[in-house]
């Protein structure tokens, strides 16, 4: 047979065989959303500042919003002055797609055939149009995956609800989804691979482990954030084994009088003059600005100023092979 025949004979063949079943159930990566250009900064903070499901601001639940359009004013200026230095916004729209799309990927290779999309809680894509669009499609069912590693209510938690809400409008079933993997072992290679590699260059540096801040009424109100950061810190110390110059957890990115989880970073950085220091950040899993500037500029700024003698930070997980195998394997276990 020659070559032309035996092109025509496979397209009969594929032709011949079933296709496969159209995919009823899309897969959501949820995230936190970030302003892409400059123009977008108030808009992102007023969307932010409004969910009390988030941020609980002092008064009533209806003057929340009121409140929110007031410090999304204010903080417009100096917040846009720092997207302005690392790059003019956030890179997390385009670092979350190149994590669907390695996500999409390995499931491809496992013989999945859904639908991988990004929905973000406080800028596009965002569950109303989304879900509209997903509808036409004949799309019935949502599997949730969180990028949050953590299980946090005002995360993760406040992105589920808002989700379920839209969903019931248009008719889709939300599934029991990957709503957190703090202790995942693939998720703590992710982690453990760079911390290895930067105490062989700083073997006697102190590891402060930095996670995001949450206020401490909803950690009394029974959030599980503060027990899901510490098992982290605790499944990555195991794994490491002795650190000689020590390690302390810290929290980052408070905003506001309220009360925080402590102890604040900016006064842990204090206590390290002339001391190497490694930074990991813990509840991220792509770069944005509470890396990209507060930890690479501020904080770097305010070592230098406290006498620490070597200041690195660490990468956040983005599309690192076990991060994504991770989400893979969890996906996977969740769409049975």
């Amino acid at each position: 047979m020659d070559l032309l025949s035996q092109l025509r004979a496979d397209a009969r063949d594929a032709m011949a065989e079933p296709a496969a079943p159209k995919a009823d159930t899309a897969i959501l990566l949820l995230n936190l959303g970030g302003p892409v250009n400059l123009d977008q900064v108030e808009s992102f903070l007023y969307n932010l500042f409004s969910d009390r499901e988030l941020i609980k601001l002092p008064g009533p639940a209806w003057f929340q919003p009121t409140y929110a359009k007031g410090i999304a004013r204010f903080r417009r200026k100096g917040t846009s002055a720092k997207y302005a230095e690392i790059g003019g916004g956030s890179p997390l729209l385009r670092q979350s797609a190149e994590q669907a799309s390695a996500l999409r990927n390995s499931l491809r290779e496992a013989g999945r055939n859904e639908p991988v999309k990004l929905l973000f809680r406080y800028t596009q894509p965002r569950a109303q149009g989304l879900l509209k669009a997903l509808k036409k499609q004949g799309i019935t069912k949502l599997l949730p995956v969180t990028l949050y590693p953590h299980d946090c209510i005002a995360t993760t938690g406040s992105s589920i609800r808002e989700l379920e809400r839209e969903a019931a409008k248009v008719g889709m079933s939300v599934l029991t989804g990957v709503l957190a993997y703090a202790t995942d072992p693939d998720y703590l290679d992710a982690m453990e691979a760079p911390l290895r590699e930067a105490l062989e260059d700083l073997p006697y540096a102190t590891v402060i482990f930095s996670a995001h801040s949450l206020p401490m009424s909803q950690i009394e109100a029974g959030d599980p954030y503060e027990e899901e950061i510490k098992a982290t810190v605790e499944a990555l110390k195991s794994r490491i084994g002795d650190i000689p110059g020590g390690s302390v957890l810290a929290y980052q990115s408070r905003v506001g009088p309220i009360r925080w989880l402590t102890p604040a970073l900016k006064k842990v950085l204090g206590e390290f003059g002339g001391r190497d220091v490694i930074i990991m950040p813990l509840s991220f899993v792509s770069e944005h600005i509470e890396t990209l500037h507060e930890l690479d500029i501020e904080y770097a700024a305010l070592a230098k100023q406290a006498g620490i003698r070597t200041y690195r930070r660490l990468p956040a997980p983005g599309v690192n092979p076990s991060y994504i195998r991770c989400l893979t394997r969890l996906t996977l276990e969740a769409l049975k």
